[in-house]
């Protein structure tokens, strides 16, 4: 449950928003405090399809790999947590983190959470409402619990698609998955420092108002909702879902992402087909760095079809299967993807006229 709420008396967002997020010139946002992870503005249904979707794709059921994927990523940000207060003062104790963390994950829009029990080195129990996604937010959870107890946590789910009891046990490891996937979050997301956006900066709270504009930010309900689609987004790192993705290439071979960016594609077809009589390409271009998804550059047309470079994409795949059904949708053209050439920090994306 969020206590308290103060919201920014100009553009009306959590101001603590503002104050853990920076958003940069470059079309990526990171927190504010070191060691300045990068997040992502994620679309909820977009993520609800991809698993599933790509599950039924290969034959093989991906849970697992996001709750590991993001099971270190919530480690990660929890032992991050804990070193940053210990650095001021006094660590609270583990209860007090958990209810901390109850607050955080509400302003993100990922649920609402009510400790049940925690029984320290057995156990967790978490009622939970309104959850995003259950795979993700058990790979949180655990996370959280492995880095208080520094004992492996397996997560079980109880409910329906977003009302549950989610309850962390302590298990033994396993340790060559836990290795790869840290692995792979070790690399991280490589993104260029440079950059030359200019945001309409709320002058109270920092924070562009391009999202004031196109998200309600309602805290108590854990609900971020985009105003032109009625669609819940949420604010999350972005390394999890990267580690999946990554994880999931060398599972199954390069091929993965070709399957990743046609499952995008087609949600974004159904996705701009809402807007498109209520908008235009460049207009739905414009906001993908707001929401750190990366920065659009050097659109070209010709009578061979489209190049566009994408600088600090968050998820090539992911982002190159949203550009190509924006595109189709609002050039009212069936495309081919021609080509995804990959350099430091950006992708040419190029389409192809059928």
């Amino acid at each position: 449950m969020v206590e308290r709420i103060d919201t920014c008396s100009h553009c009306v967002l959590p101001v603590n928003i503002g104050r853990g997020n920076i958003w940069h010139s470059n079309g990526v946002i990171t927190a504010s405090y070191p060691p300045y992870n990068r997040g992502t503005i994620y679309d909820v249904d977009e993520l609800d399809n991809l698993f599933p979707a790509l599950s039924e794709r290969i034959g093989f059921d991906i849970t697992r790999l996001v709750i590991e994927g993001k099971r270190r990523d919530g480690k990660r940000y929890v032992d991050n947590l804990l070193k940053k207060l210990g650095e001021v003062g006094k660590l609270p104790g583990n209860e007090d983190i958990v209810l901390m963390f109850h607050r955080f994950i509400a302003f993100w829009g990922l649920a609402l959470a009510k400790l049940v029990e925690y029984k320290e080195g057995e156990s967790l129990t978490l009622d939970v409402k309104k959850v995003y996604n259950i795979p993700m937010f058990e790979g949180d959870v655990a996370g959280m619990f492995e880095s208080l107890e520094n004992k492996r946590g397996e997560p079980g789910w109880e409910g329906d698609d977003e009302n549950g009891l989610l309850e962390v046990v302590v298990v033994e490891g396993e340790p060559e998955l836990e290795e790869r996937i840290e692995q792979e979050l070790e690399m991280g997301i490589p993104f260029v420092e440079e950059g030359d956006l200019e945001y309409r900066k709320c002058p109270e709270c920092g924070v562009p108002q391009e999202i004031s504009e196109e998200f309600e930010w309602d805290v108590p309900n854990a609900r971020i909702t985009e105003k032109a689609t009625g669609k819940r987004f949420v604010l999350h790192n972005t390394s999890g879902i990267v580690a999946v993705v990554r994880s999931l290439r060398e599972e199954l071979g390069e091929e993965i992402d070709n399957i990743i960016t046609e499952i995008s594609r087609q949600y974004a077809r159904d996705y701009y087909g809402l807007l498109k009589d209520k908008s235009s390409m460049d207009a739905e271009l414009i906001k993908f760095p707001s929401r750190s998804w990366g920065r659009p550059a050097r659109l070209r047309r010709n009578e061979d079809g489209y190049r566009l470079r994408m600088v600090n994409p968050y998820c090539i795949p992911v982002v190159a299967g949203r550009i190509w059904g924006l595109i189709e949708v609002f050039e009212e053209n069936d495309l081919s993807l021609e080509e995804l050439a990959e350099g430091e920090g950006f992708v040419d994306i190029v389409l192809g006229r059928r």
